[in-house]
């Protein structure tokens, strides 16, 4: 089984949304669980609206009861929690979803720094940056990848994937319509499927 964490300590960045598609996603060839480690609880909010793929407990996640599914995917909350060092040692990949502004950037660095300590003692442990809800034609996204790309895989060795989630109604709603699969929009469709495929591409 091969676990993927969505994780960022600032709220707002889409964290849910992305793990909800890219369960959606795997689930087309895979067997897939997802658990929501947010004591808000937004994917066990949605109840039957999720299809197609498992809702487990965090705890289970936790204590290692978690097993027969291909693919794990780990929400997180929108905060530093304690969790997010155990949920790190459990994962083979991290997401750290992001907007492509200057404040967004400067807030991925704790969410970097708690990942390193656990990058250290798992070598085979891999993360990489997303940028999240893309503005078209937003004139600073070449920018803020350029500083992630120094910042995080100058220090660290993390990297910015290839794939930019543009800013698109389909995300706004695809809780309420178990993912972008079930949607027209072939772009949106086309962007989870590249994110999916360069996490794959990382994991190999």
């Amino acid at each position: 089984m091969k676990t993927i964490t969505v994780a960022h300590q600032k709220g707002g960045v889409g964290k849910t949304t992305i793990a909800l598609n890219l369960a959606y996603c795997f689930a087309d060839s895979a067997k897939v669980a997802i658990t929501d480690t947010d004591l808000q609880g937004s994917i066990y909010s949605l109840g039957k609206l999720v299809q197609g793929v498992d809702l487990v407990s965090p705890d289970d996640v936790l204590a290692g009861k978690i097993s027969g599914y291909d693919v794990l995917i780990v929400d997180t909350p929108p905060y530093l929690s304690t969790r997010l060092s155990d949920l790190f040692a459990l994962s083979d990949f991290v997401v750290i979803p992001t907007k492509a502004g200057l404040l967004d950037v400067l807030a991925i660095r704790s969410t970097i720094d708690l990942l390193q300590q656990s990058m250290l003692s798992r070598p085979a442990l891999r993360a990489g940056i997303v940028l999240n809800m893309v503005m078209p034609r937003y004139s600073m996204t070449a920018e803020v990848t350029d500083a992630l790309a120094e910042y995080a895989g100058g220090e660290y060795g993390i990297s910015v994937l290839p794939t930019l989630i543009h800013q698109r109604i389909s995300y706004v709603r695809s809780p309420q319509t178990a993912g972008v699969f079930n949607s027209t929009d072939e772009r949106a469709k086309d962007e989870v499927q590249q994110l999916a495929i360069s996490i794959i591409n990382q994991l190999q």
